[in-house]
């Protein structure tokens, strides 16, 4: 098989959809039955970026490297213009039309695979992952802009695709019931762990997290974008519930880079700090996130909604139990491994946080099960799976 791969989200630091991008990119040219692939960002030809990968040993950390990290100043740009309505109005129109137009040129016995959200007219057989219908369940998390250039790709992704994958049995059970397909046409496949996410020695990692102030097994955490979608401020709240003596034992730390209307979350977390039981950290070194993780007592993650949720299984994949929501695809992800809370409820993440830093039995179980449930989470798995699903489309 020829594939065609759309690669515009692969951007660093690779994270979402970016890294889901990247490891189809980086994986599909040594699978068996794939002949070639070719890469389309923007409506042209590319080569792959050059991105620097984590690694399984432990990295080499300066005092620069634990200083909160920015986005680069063409991330920045590509942000604030996306939340223009003008101009991502614009964009959903040119893409697919520049995209099409270069399809249309490859030869017919190629496929065109879309892993984010949009496939262009052609004569080429398509396929598009749908991540998650955040802009159909919850549109007032997004800006107004992405919500409409969103509403309008997706249903023709939908009606153009031959066949539509999504990350989750969750979201495929959204896509069947929002667009009315049948069963045949939407297939769930679950995204991977990184091998970079794995148990270290406290007395190996003790070093590094010093640098943040921090030791092993001290600490709660919570890692993603500063959003509304995340439903910091319910954790934060149920944080703040706790018996003071736990939040001084096990403070709650905070990675992420700001998000969508997150100045009230940010104001929440600012109090939070001066109160002494949050330290947020901003946005960290990628390489540094896999000592965090194993790092902590308690990984929290009461989303109000995720298509998958990665840093579940990262967490897992790290060695830590978990706390996340009972809703959406969360449940799935954990496979019973995990404190299953009601994001809606402070009083139960509140509970669930303190049985989960507590509990010394169910913690040593919901370490061992969430080891094993995220050896079932690989990205090999998930680019054999989506090659089934490019035979698939082939066969038919």
């Amino acid at each position: 098989m020829n594939i065609v791969l759309s690669i515009e989200a692969i951007r660093p630091p690779l994270a979402g959809i970016g890294r889901y991008a990247w490891e189809l990119a980086t994986r599909l040219p040594a699978q068996p039955g794939i002949t070639s692939v070719r890469y389309l960002s923007d409506g042209f030809w590319r080569e792959l970026p050059r991105i620097e990968q984590g690694h399984t040993q432990l990295p080499v950390v300066s005092a620069r490297s634990v200083q909160p990290a920015r986005p680069g100043y063409k991330d920045r740009l590509r942000q604030q213009l996306g939340r223009m309505e003008a101009f991502s109005r614009l964009y959903g129109k040119i893409l697919p039309v520049l995209t099409g137009y270069q399809l249309n040129r490859v030869s017919s016995n190629s496929l065109f695979h879309s892993p984010n959200y949009f496939v262009p007219e052609s004569r080429l057989p398509s396929l598009v992952t749908i991540h998650d219908l955040s802009v159909y369940r919850y549109p007032d998390w997004h800006p107004k802009s992405r919500v409409v250039r969103m509403r309008t790709a997706i249903p023709e992704a939908i009606a153009r695709a031959d066949l539509v994958i999504t990350d989750s049995l969750a979201t495929r059970l959204e896509v069947l019931q929002e667009f009315g397909l049948k069963e045949e046409q939407v297939q769930a496949v679950p995204l991977g762990v990184d091998e970079v996410f794995h148990p270290y020695t406290a007395t190996d990692i003790a070093p590094i997290l010093k640098e943040f102030g921090l030791q092993p097994d001290g600490y709660s955490f919570f890692v993603s974008t500063i959003e509304p979608r995340k439903n910091l401020t319910h954790l934060l709240a149920a944080y703040r519930g706790l018996p003071q003596q736990l939040r001084d034992r096990w403070p709650l730390v905070l990675v992420g880079g700001e998000g969508w209307q997150s100045k009230a979350i940010h104001d929440e977390m600012e109090k939070a700090q001066r109160e002494g039981w949050l330290k947020y950290l901003g946005f960290v070194d990628q390489q540094l996130l896999p000592i965090l993780y194993a790092g902590c007592r308690l990984f929290t993650y009461p989303s109000w909604y995720e298509g998958f949720g990665l840093p579940i299984a990262e967490a897992m994949a790290s060695g830590v139990p978990v706390l996340t929501s009972n809703c959406s695809s969360m449940p799935e992800v954990a496979g019973g491994a995990a404190m299953l809370v009601d994001p809606a409820d402070v009083e139960s993440i509140r509970n669930g946080l303190r049985q989960a830093l507590e509990d010394e039995d169910w913690r040593a179980t919901a370490k061992a099960r969430g080891l094993q449930r995220a050896a079932e989470l690989t990205w090999d798995a998930c680019v054999r799976n989506t090659v089934a699903a490019y035979q698939l489309v082939q066969s038919g």
